[in-house]
Order: C-alpha cells, then structure tokens, then sequence
C-alpha cells in the first residue's frame, strides 16, 4: 500500500513592495522565485504566481521612456516565460494603486504612497475593465511564449479585497475565471485602504459560488480556494530571541530590499481572526516547522500564501526541513486542478 496524498498548494504574489521604496526587480521578485523553485521542484511540486499586472502595464507605458524599466520588463517576461514552460500556473493579481504610483528615475525606484486606489472598488467600472482587459491580454501575450497552452483562469485579488464581488463578476465570466484565491477564513480588516470580511462560516477550504464569495453554493459559477492558517503562536522568550538574531544574520533578512505599506486600522479595537495565521513561506521559521506538520497531518488540502519579496534564506532552509519530513510520510501533490473536481476531500479538508 503506498503512502497517503497530501495536496499542497503553493501560491505566490509576485510583486514589490507596496510602499514608500518599492525595492528592486531582482532583489524583490527574480531571485527570491529563482530560490523558491529550487526547493520546489527538488520534491516535483509545482506552484501558482499571482502577477502584479498592473505594474506590469506601467512598465509597459513607461519603458520607452526609462531605459532601467525596459530592462525590468524584459527581464519579468523572461521569467513569466520560463515559469510557464517548467509547468508553473501564472495569473494576475491587481493592485489599481500602481495608477497612482510615481517612479523616480535617479532612485531606481517606485513610491505607491498614494493609496486612494488600493481597492479594487475604488476605482469606476471604465478603469476597472481597462485594467482587466489589460491585465488578460498582457498575461497571455507572455504567457504563450512558454506554454502555448496555459489556462489564466485563476485571480487572486490585491489587498485580499475581492468584496464586493459584484466589481468582479463581470470581469471573471469575460475573461473565463473560474477560481478565486483570495479569502483567508476567519479574518477581517477595515483601514483607510483595505476593507474584507471573511468571518463567515464556510463548509471548508473548497467550495463553489456565484455572486458572493462568503455564500457558498453547491452549483455555484465559481471555485474558491481558501488560503490555510494555524493557530497563532504566543510570543515566548524563544520567538523574540529567534528573530532578533535572523534579523542579525543575512541568512534570517528578507531577500527583498523595498519597504512595505503602512495602513491606518479604522477599528483597532476588533478582533479579527488575530488568534490565526495565514501558512506562509515567510513566516516558516525553526519553531514552526512542527507546527506546520501537524496541520498538513490533520489536513489533505494546504494552500500557502507567500511572497517571494519577503522570503529569507532561513525560511527556505525551513521549507525544505518541513517537506523533506512530509515526503517521508506522505505523497506529497500539486496538482489542485485534480483535486477540486475530485470527491476525496471532505468538506472540512480532512480525511
């Protein structure tokens, strides 16, 4: 008798930072993806690249004009591209904010401090499809060059503000989205930028939809992959110790050299899911490595939500030690296309 299935999912918003110093291609998105696969693909698994399209139609627009943007263009395409032919899933992730966003040519750099446009929602349905539109056509254009045969039929929302889904729906019949990548249960945020609420139960980390991504239906139009969290560890002696000596080491810093987005919370007082955590690469450190196993023991569907920019070599090294044990124990999969249509995943995602 073999070993037991488990389907692990790994998804990556592959993009830079969102905030005063967006950080570099190469420092933020090449070489972090580069480091990523070599882990991946030593356990024959395969991932899914959420592409900031929205920077990517400003560096088309502005390439003509800077040399150093042309550069990042091509150089992205040339990784989209390989990420297609190795068998990689890429699709796009919008973040209308980039229309704000203002680059500075001496710096090297982008400033997104204008965050009036973070959501999706807050900006008029004319732009909303342009940006669509665009996003598609551009996706694909590249995408073609790898794998003529590439599905773009997957979306994961910026700022995990895919509500109202109704700015979507649209959008996704349009273009043939089919599934959705964007609620983390259980949580809840309202700043000045990002609003989402998926506090609402769900049957489990896969279900269908229709118009509302909290309100399951059994025919629903669409799938929705949730994103997977743990329990959020207490903050012991060990934690603190842990991280102000990675944070000494260049093997404990983040690969990518930019400076995040700061939000204002417009309800500090509420709890939102805060006794969780999203499963992520970049929050996999030596104490929670056990922790991870447990949940992929007790669990046949993990899905990850990462970013490549903010990933450090000791969470890499991590990643490996935590798959290396499940490999021992598991037949570990990838293939979520599988699993989704698919009867052997209960509603809550256990055996």
């Amino acid at each position: 008798m073999g070993k037991p299935a488990r389907h692990l999912l790994f998804t990556f918003d592959h993009e830079l930072f969102l905030g005063r110093r967006s950080g570099s291609v190469d420092r933020c998105m090449i070489q972090p993806v580069r480091r990523v696969l070599e882990v991946l693909e030593r356990f024959g698994l395969k991932a899914m690249f959420y592409v900031d399209t929205t920077y990517l139609l400003r560096l088309r627009e502005l390439a003509p004009i800077h040399p150093a943007l042309a550069r990042d263009l091509a150089a992205l395409g040339e990784q989209l591209v390989d990420l297609a032919r190795r068998g990689h899933e890429v699709h796009p992730h919008i973040h209308p904010h980039w229309l704000d966003a203002h680059y500075d040519a001496k710096a090297g750099e982008w400033s997104l401090e204008d965050l009036s446009k973070y959501r999706f929602a807050a900006i008029d349905e004319a732009t909303r499809t342009s940006l669509f539109d665009g996003s598609m056509d551009m996706l694909n254009a590249i995408l073609r060059k790898g794998d003529p045969g590439h599905q773009v039929d997957a979306f994961r929302a910026g700022g995990w503000g895919i509500q109202p889904f109704e700015d979507f729906l649209p959008h996704f019949r349009k273009h043939g989205i089919r599934y959705d990548l964007t609620v983390l249960p259980g949580s809840k945020a309202v700043t000045n930028a990002v609003r989402y609420d998926f506090t609402a139960p769900l049957p489990g980390p896969i279900y269908r939809f229709t118009n509302d991504v909290m309100v399951p239906e059994p025919d629903g139009e669409f799938t929705e992959l949730a994103i997977s969290s743990i329990p959020r560890p207490r903050k012991s002696t060990m934690d603190r110790l842990l991280a102000k000596v990675l944070w000494r080491l260049e093997h404990g810093r983040q690969i990518g050299d930019g400076h995040g987005v700061l939000f204002n919370d417009l309800e500090p007082d509420r709890l939102r899911g805060r006794d969780k955590e999203m499963v992520s690469v970049e929050l996999l450190t030596a104490l929670r490595v056990k922790a991870y196993q447990n949940f992929v023991d007790g669990h046949t569907f993990t899905q990850f939500i990462s970013h490549p920019k903010m990933i450090s070599p000791h969470n890499l090294s991590m990643l490996d030690t935590l798959l290396r044990r499940l490999a021992l124990r598991y037949e570990l999969r990838s293939d979520w296309r599988t699993l989704v249509t698919s009867s052997s995943l209960s509603p809550a995602g256990k055996e």
